[in-house]
C-alpha cells in the first residue's frame, strides 16, 4: 500500500495553501528542498524545485510545479521501517498541473473564495525504495482569503483550504484524504513577507495524516519582480518529514494573457 508515513518525503507531500486571488503577473519559481531526519537519524532527501503560474485575466490561472529529480539517503532504522533495502540513489520525481479559479472576490465581510485543481503525473519512480509512487493523485481544493488589519505598515491576510486528495494504490484501488490548511500572512507594501501556515491532510488508512507547521520568509531582491524566499517547515506528527528547508527565488513577469 503507498501510505504516506511509509514513504519518502516527496512522494505525496500536502501541498501549500494557496490564495484565491489570481494575481495579474505571471510567476517563475526555482529552489532547492533539503528534507533532514530527527535528530541522530542519517536521512537526507535534496531536490531541485520548481513553479510556473499563468494568470488569465485574474479569474485564473495554469500552474505547473514539481520535483523533477531526488538524491537521498536513508539509514538502516529508516530503510527497516519503510520496508526497503536501498540506503541511497537518485530516484526521478513527480510534476503537478492543474489550475486556480477565483469564483467570488473579497466584498466587506465576505473572503475571497476560489477552487483549485491539480494532478500528480505518473513519472516519479523508485517505488521499491519508496521514494515515489509512480501511480496518478489528484486534489480537489475550496480556497478563501481575507485581510484581517494591519500590523505596523505590514497588510495581515488570512488563507485557509480544505478539499478532497486522492491517490491510486495499484489497480482499481484508492486512498483518498480530506486535505486542510490556514495561513497567516504579513505582507509589507514595498515588498518582502512572513508567514505561519499549518497545512496536511487526513486519511482513514493509517500511516496517511501528515500534518506541518511551516515558518516562510521572502525578501525583495528586484522591486515587485524578484524575491528570495526561505521556509522552514516541521512535521507535527509520525506520518510527515521531520524538517524541511527550502530555499529559491521567486520571479514574477507580466504574462501578457487576456489583458
Amino acid at each position: 500500500m503507498l501510505l504516506p508515513g511509509r514513504m519518502g518525503p516527496n512522494a505525496l507531500p500536502a501541498l501549500p495553501n494557496a490564495d484565491p486571488v489570481i494575481a495579474r503577473d505571471g510567476e517563475l519559481q526555482m529552489g532547492l528542498s533539503l528534507h533532514l531526519g530527527n535528530a541522530g537519524a542519517g536521512d537526507q532527501a535534496l531536490a531541485p524545485t520548481f513553479g510556473l503560474v499563468l494568470p488569465f485575466r485574474e479569474i485564473a490561472a495554469l500552474e505547473v510545479e514539481g520535483t523533477p529529480v531526488e538524491l537521498f539517503r536513508m539509514d538502516a532504522s529508516t530503510r527497516q521501517r519503510l520496508g526497503t533495502q536501498e540506503g541511497s540513489g537518485v530516484a526521478r520525481g513527480d510534476l503537478r498541473f492543474g489550475a486556480r479559479f477565483l469564483v467570488l472576490p473579497e466584498r466587506g465581510l465576505r473572503p475571497a473564495m476560489g477552487l483549485r485543481f491539480m494532478v500528480k503525473s505518473t513519472t516519479g519512480k523508485m517505488l521499491e525504495a519508496r521514494r515515489f509512487t509512480n501511480s496518478p493523485a489528484y486534489i480537489i481544493d475550496a480556497l478563501l482569503g481575507k485581510d484581517v488589519g494591519t500590523l505596523g505598515a505590514a497588510r495581515l491576510r488570512v488563507l485557509g483550504k480544505l478539499g478532497f486528495f486522492a491517490w491510486q494504490q495499484g489497480n482499481a484501488r484508492q486512498d483518498d484524504a480530506l486535505d486542510y490548511g490556514l495561513t497567516l500572512q504579513a505582507a509589507r507594501p514595498r515588498g518582502g513577507a512572513l508567514a505561519l501556515e499549518w497545512r496536511g491532510y487526513a486519511g482513514w488508512r493509517g500511516h496517511d495524516q501528515p500534518m506541518l507547521l511551516g515558518l516562510i520568509g521572502s525578501l525583495p531582491v528586484v522591486a515587485r519582480r524578484l524575491d528570495a524566499a526561505l521556509t522552514l517547515n516541521r512535521g507535527i506528527n509520525r506520518d510527515s518529514p521531520p524538517w524541511e528547508i527550502r530555499g529559491g527565488f521567486r520571479l514574477r513577469f507580466d504574462a501578457g494573457m487576456g489583458r
